[in-house]
């Protein structure tokens, strides 16, 4: 099944994320396919310079899935106007536009939001 995944917030002020990453590897488990899109404050999750002392690293947990086959997309436009580049984000992340997210949601069986 493939399984479409739109995450809105960023990291630590909500267990957003930590809910995509359990329930993605879950997912793997069982044999689906996952894409997650990241979106507004959800790119935040993948900036790669997140420090996390005694926490968990979420950019490390969202860079975990997609070295496991997930596929991370954030939102270009979201980026920028937060200021994160290509270069600022997880190696297994890549940016694009709301035509790719319109694609992913075409595409799944099963589309979940997790948001404010």
């Amino acid at each position: 099944m493939n399984i479409g995944i739109l995450l809105r917030t960023g990291p630590y002020s909500y267990e957003n994320a930590d809910v995509v990453y359990h329930l993605s590897k879950m997912l793997l488990k069982r044999g689906d396919s996952v894409t997650i899109f990241f979106f507004e404050d959800g790119i935040m999750n993948l900036i790669k310079d997140i420090k996390s002392p005694q926490e968990r690293n979420i950019s490390l947990m969202m860079n975990d899935l997609g070295e496991r086959g997930v596929k991370l997309t954030a939102c270009g436009t979201c980026a920028k106007f937060r200021g994160v580049n290509k270069e600022a984000i997880i190696d297994k992340a890549t940016l694009s536009g709301l035509a790719t997210l319109s694609k992913i949601v075409r595409e799944s069986d099963r589309f979940l939001t997790f948001g404010y």
